[in-house]
């Protein structure tokens, strides 16, 4: 959440084995028995467990591009990178947070079948270097029930690449929802799962590249948060502005970062929201949020005796920054931590960053507390956690930040915590998990994208009452 870990939508972070099925016909057999476009269908297998998986190539002036989608892991046209086929064999790469896995697989006709080099630290974790991976040409998907449109939008230092998503509606005006992501997922692409779940659902959507990352100009990593709170009010009236959008109906989903912004965004923008739904918002101090996080990452590397210095570290750190200390105070506070051996295993760096990173919201945000942001905030607000969020005390945000829309007055908090869920909403195996768990995909919990929605519709009409209902073929 707090740019500690570089964390998708979905990360291939196991050995998987695909097994794929599905012939398409095609008007020229013997040219395609030698070309990888096309889409490539079927199962990842690991441990004994599947999951539907598919990957998509295409050439795109001249260069071969690629894409992997898994629906119940969130992963929609992921763009996958170093894509190649030569002599016969097809390479590309899928981005993890611990590094990459590097795919060489063999291409004989409708057939692709190989393996991929894992991250040296995810090999250690699952016990073995590589993956195998085979797939049979499957057939294209659909045209899907939305059209696209590609925007700039004006901020304070920056120019924001944005996507507007409109479903084929026969409403005139529709309601809409803004995509706020998490403070290390800063690309679009990484939610197109979450637009194209909430167009189907015939809501317009916006989502945007953050400023300083994929086609957005600025410098995300020197932003104050006000900065970021402007980005996204510029954001969330551009979006209000469009001509399929109902203005009144127009709402905030945010996930981590994202939904910590959302209260300060609603109370920025021309017409209040109508609705909130922040998922897995910090509902304290964000260095207490930062020291939860270290001092489990630090307990988990075998380091469980110096959890409570983790969290004397964040907490000493957080001080000095509320304070304003000198640049030498502050040097002296990293160089006391720079030789622990837990250190390498938290977001701490070796030594201190430059002043203006200081004053940016990475380590400036350390000194804020959320919560009388909420109290502030009168629209309709879902609260969303995951009972084993690893970023943040799930159970302690939510009610901290229901006791905070109690007492100001919001006559519509709902409060939903799903057990076994991350910090993203998936079910993983982590020590967080409940005992007993065997291993599985990172999977979606089951039901939350359904009630969230639903949710959402009960706020503002139902979106597709007067058009028919699409599903996802």
């Amino acid at each position: 959440m707090w740019k500690v870990t570089r964390r998708r939508p979905f990360s291939f972070t196991v050995a998987v084995a695909l097994t794929l099925a599905c012939a398409a016909p095609r008007t020229d057999a013997a040219a395609q028995r030698d070309e990888v476009v096309g889409t490539w269908r079927g199962v990842a297998e690991f441990r004994g467990v599947s999951v539907p998986m598919s990957v998509r190539f295409a050439r795109e002036r001249g260069f071969l591009r690629g894409w992997v989608s898994s629906p119940e892991l969130a992963a929609l046209e992921l763009p996958v990178s170093d894509v190649a086929h030569d002599s016969g064999r097809v390479y590309f790469t899928v981005p993890d947070n611990q590094g990459a896995l590097a795919f060489a697989v063999r291409h004989t006709g409708d057939t692709l079948r190989g393996t991929a080099t894992l991250p040296d630290a995810i090999a250690r974790r699952e016990g073995a270097p590589t993956m195998t991976w085979r797939g049979v040409r499957g057939l294209a998907d659909p045209p899907p029930p939305y059209l696209t449109r590609e925007l700039r939008i004006a901020a304070q230092g920056a120019t924001l690449a944005a996507t507007l998503v409109i479903p084929r509606s026969r409403a005139r005006r529709m309601p809409a929802v803004l995509i706020l992501q998490g403070s290390s997922t800063n690309l679009r692409d990484e939610y197109r799962y979450y637009a194209d779940h909430f167009a189907r659902a015939g809501f317009v959507v916006l989502s945007f590249d953050k400023r300083g990352a994929g086609a957005s100009t600025g410098d995300y990593r020197r932003a104050s948060y006000d900065d970021l709170v402007f980005d996204a009010r510029a954001a969330y009236d551009t979006l209000a502005a469009q001509r399929e959008v109902d203005a009144r109906r127009v709402g905030i989903w945010g996930l981590s970062q994202g939904a910590f912004l959302a209260p300060r965004v609603a109370d920025h923008v021309v017409q209040a929201p109508a609705f909130v739904v922040a998922v897995s918002s910090p509902g304290l101090p964000i260095a207490e949020t930062a020291a939860y996080q270290d001092s489990l990452r630090a307990a988990w590397a075998g380091f469980a005796d110096d959890a409570p210095r983790v969290v004397s570290a964040h907490r000493a750190l957080a001080a000095a920054l509320r304070t304003g200390a000198s640049s030498d105070r502050l040097a002296a506070l990293f160089r006391a931590t720079a030789d622990a051996p837990w250190r390498d295993r938290t977001s701490i760096p070796r030594t201190a960053p430059p002043r203006d990173e200081l004053r940016g919201w990475y380590w400036y945000g350390r000194i804020l507390d959320p919560v009388s942001w909420w109290g502030r905030l009168h629209v309709p607000v879902l609260l969303v956690y995951g009972e084993a969020d690893e970023l943040v005390p799930a159970r302690t945000s939510a009610e901290r930040l229901a006791r905070a829309l109690h007492d100001g007055g919001n006559a519509d908090a709902t409060v939903r915590v799903y057990p076994g869920a991350n910090h993203v909403l998936k079910l993983v195996h982590t020590p967080l998990a409940p005992a007993g768990r065997s291993w599985d995909w990172p999977r979606l919990v089951p039901g939350y994208m359904e009630e969230t929605t639903a949710w959402m519709i009960a706020r503002v009409g139902d979106p597709l009452a007067r058009a028919p209902v699409l599903q996802r073929p």
